[in-house]
C-alpha cells in the first residue's frame, strides 16, 4: 500500500502524500515520528547530539556503554504525534517532548529513570502513563488541554517536588491547588510558585 502511494507521489511530485492519500494523514504522521524518534535516540544512544557532535563513551570488552544516560534527551519541536522507542529509553534521566502533537503519553512505561520530563505545549487532555515514572521528581505538563483534576491522582506514585500545569483548563479550577497537594505530598514547587 504504501509503495502504491509512494507511486503516486512520484507521478505527481508537486502534491505531499497528505494530498495523495488524504485517508491516511494520520499514518504518515505517526510513521514520520517514529522516524524522528528513532533518529534521535540511536543518536543519543550512541553519543551524538542533534548537531552531530560525537559524546565520549567507554568500551568495557567491545561492548560501548552509553555515557549519555546522563546527557538529555531533546526531542522537542519536531512535530512528534506519538513517543516511539522509547523501550530504548530505559538509562534516561532526563526528556523533553515539549512542543510537539501528543495527544497522549503511550510509551512512558519504559522510562523507569526518568527525573525531569516536560511535556509542555502538547495537545495533553490526561497524564495516564505518567504513574510508571516513579523516580520523577519535575514535570512540566503546562499549556495543555488537561481539564479533569482526577488526572493529577496518576502522579501519587511519582516523587515529584516540581509541577507545573499552568496553562491547562483545570488550573481554574476551585479544587485544584487542594487537589494537587493531597496527591503530591513531597510537592515543593506548583506552577512557579514555593510551597
Amino acid at each position: 500500500m504504501l509503495t502504491l502511494v509512494n507511486m503516486m507521489h512520484a507521478t505527481q511530485p508537486h502534491k505531499t502524500k497528505d494530498q495523495v492519500d488524504p485517508m491516511r494523514t494520520g499514518y504518515y504522521r505517526d510513521l514520520w515520528s517514529k522516524i524522528l524518534c528513532e533518529t534521535a535516540v540511536t543518536a543519543w544512544w550512541l553519543g551524538v547530539s542533534r548537531d552531530l557532535e560525537p559524546v565520549v563513551t567507554s568500551r568495557d570488552q567491545d561492548h560501548v556503554t552509553p555515557l549519555s544516560s546522563w546527557e538529555p534527551l531533546n526531542l522537542s519541536k519536531m512535530y512528534l504525534s506519538k513517543l516511539a522507542h522509547s523501550d530504548y529509553m530505559f538509562i534516561l534521566r532526563e526528556l523533553d517532548i515539549s512542543h510537539n502533537n501528543l495527544a497522549d503519553l503511550a510509551g512512558l512505561a519504559s522510562l523507569l529513570n526518568v527525573q525531569t520530563l516536560n511535556v509542555s505545549h502538547n495537545k495533553l487532555t490526561s497524564l495516564e502513563g505518567i504513574e510508571h515514572c516513579k523516580h520523577l521528581e519535575s514535570l512540566d505538563a503546562s499549556h495543555n488541554m488537561i481539564h479533569n483534576p482526577g488526572t493529577v491522582l496518576l502522579c501519587t506514585k511519582c516523587r515529584l517536588h516540581t509541577l507545573c500545569l499552568e496553562g491547562n483548563p483545570l488550573t481554574g479550577m476551585e479544587l485544584y491547588p487542594g487537589c494537587v497537594l493531597e496527591s503530591c505530598p513531597m510537592l515543593c514547587k506548583l506552577d512557579g510558585k514555593e510551597l
